[in-house]
């Protein structure tokens, strides 16, 4: 399709660094690795990273919000419906309370909304491209655009990933 010009950019999706690295020698077409990437997701970033870097791959960061839990607006009651994602089961949400916790306090400095700093951190990181948001309120949209217009101090950059990198070692990922 890329040769053809009925398109002027492939992608790819959840390539780990072995893929990136047989895909760049052997058709090295591709722009974008779209990968689940959020704070309290980060299992692509280290070697992946680098081999997308190294191939000219961007990172196009999908459920940068994770699925909304870092929306600030947990519901409880609505958990149990999303318990086929891992960071909904109890003991994430439990892990995860302190980072979300730091999320809440940021936006509250900035006077925004907790997904434009979740938003924000993952815009603001090495060799993303852009982001995949989606949300079931209109609402949200306008918030999903507005964090494009917020710059995160080093502070507030460190405490975040400070308590993301806390998350990731009680999950073993970091």
């Amino acid at each position: 399709l890329k040769e053809s010009g009925k398109t002027r950019t492939v992608g790819i999706s959840n390539f780990l660094a072995k893929d990136i690295v047989l895909m760049s020698i052997s058709a090295p077409l591709f722009t974008v690795n779209q990968v689940p990437y959020n704070l309290l997701e980060r299992g692509f970033e280290g070697e992946n990273l680098r081999q997308c870097e190294k191939a000219g791959i961007g990172f196009m960061a999908c459920s940068p919000v994770a699925r909304g839990l870092l929306a600030g607006q947990l519901d409880p009651e609505a958990a149990p419906t999303r318990r086929d994602y891992h960071l909904y089961g109890q003991s994430s949400l439990d892990s995860s309370q302190s980072l979300r916790d730091t999320v809440k306090e940021i936006a509250q400095e900035i006077n925004t909304v907790p997904i434009n700093v979740a938003l924000a951190w993952v815009i603001q990181r090495k060799n993303i491209t852009t982001t995949v948001v989606g949300s079931c309120k209109a609402d949200q949209v306008k918030e999903f655009c507005a964090a494009g217009d917020i710059t995160l101090t080093a502070d507030q950059l460190d405490r975040l990933n400070e308590e993301s990198n806390l998350f990731h070692g009680w999950r073993g990922i970091g």
